[in-house]
């Protein structure tokens, strides 16, 4: 059991991914449904693509829905994208993070059941997707079915409902071994006066926190540590933290690699908001990735033509075969100069 229950992760401080998701009831009784997500590298650069990548924040967007709720169903979805890796230029050859958002349309009609994560995955996954925005709309797609299983969305008075935020940070501990702490909380919201104290509209808290070890990679969880806690205005101070050593013992040696997700809901399907945060938990170690170890970036470094860091092919729009930055690859020789000059 974690000591107090605080986060204490030691190491260097390389990123933070945090995620939020708000929901509300609109005046015509269906939800308006915002998720939100910012990395935030904390240390060094990056070579990516086709420029040096500083620390602050590297991405930061999300997805905007509207949600039909008898039954629940995805009316509207619009992209959100303040900050992305690639903008168009002539270095990309025009291509840009943001030509994807047109694919979001393809979610209009999408039932929020068993099968939606498939559907996300073949409207803004691969080739054709942007794996942020992915993530963005699977968390609040998830968000909102937790919502309507545990009874939030039982209140028909229009006004805030629930608000998630999910916050990934991790450290880097020694070669091949980091460490993520993970905090998530829902905010549950009640009707209250208009200009009332804002504890007024408070109605509870859940929170969940998790200390993880990982070791290479694909990372494997060594060690793995949470308790949670609920809080409401009739327990507020007296409410304590419950261990969750029974749930996560058994992820204790579990690879993150290919089938992993298969595996999470598995193992964790009858506790939804820790598998929730669970399957937030690969994604954000792609982008802790890019900080640890140094090993690489001094490599990148001493050798001209080394491409600095690169996707897997496909794994979105801007790193899609014959995409515009492996064509940008593809057409420099070994000095690191373009082919022809």
């Amino acid at each position: 059991m974690l000591d107090a229950m605080q986060l204490d992760l030691g190491g260097h401080p390389i990123h933070t991914r945090a995620l939020s998701v708000v929901l509300a009831r609109r005046a015509d009784g269906k939800l308006a449904a915002g998720a939100d997500m910012v990395d935030l590298r904390k240390r060094g650069f990056c070579p990516v693509g086709t420029a040096l990548q500083g620390a602050g924040v590297i991405h930061q967007m999300g997805v905007y829905a509207i949600v039909g709720t008898d039954p629940l169903v995805l009316e509207k979805v619009e992209a959100r994208q303040a900050v992305v890796a690639f903008e168009a230029s002539p270095d990309t050859r025009g291509e840009s993070c943001r030509d994807v958002t047109g694919a979001l349309s393809g979610l209009t009609g999408t039932p929020l059941d068993a099968r939606s994560s498939e559907k996300l995955r073949e409207v803004m996954g691969g080739p054709r997707g942007c794996s942020h925005l992915l993530v963005a709309a699977q968390l609040l797609c998830a968000t909102v079915s937790w919502a309507a299983r545990c009874g939030a969305l039982e209140r028909p008075a229009e006004g805030s409902l629930l608000r998630r935020d999910l916050v990934f940070d991790g450290s880097e501990l020694e070669e091949g071994r980091m460490a993520i702490g993970v905090q998530l909380g829902d905010l549950y919201s009640s009707p209250a006066p208009r200009f009332a104290a804002p504890m007024e509209s408070f109605e509870s808290h859940f929170e969940l926190r998790l200390s993880i070890e990982l070791d290479g990679w694909p990372a494997t969880i060594r060690r793995i540590d949470g308790a949670e806690r609920r809080r409401t205005r009739a327990d507020f101070a007296q409410a304590s933290w419950r261990d969750c050593d029974g749930l996560l013992a058994p992820l204790r040696g579990l690879s993150l690699g290919k089938g992993a997700t298969r595996e999470l809901v598995r193992r964790l399907g009858n506790s939804p908001p820790l598998l929730d945060a669970m399957l937030m938990l690969g994604p954000t170690l792609i982008q802790c990735r890019a900080s640890f170890p140094d090993k690489w970036l001094n490599v990148a470094a001493t050798r001209p033509a080394h491409p600095g860091l690169i996707g897997m092919p496909d794994s979105c729009y801007m790193w899609r075969r014959g995409g515009a930055l492996e064509r940008n690859r593809e057409e420099t020789d070994g000095t690191g100069e373009r082919r022809g000059r």
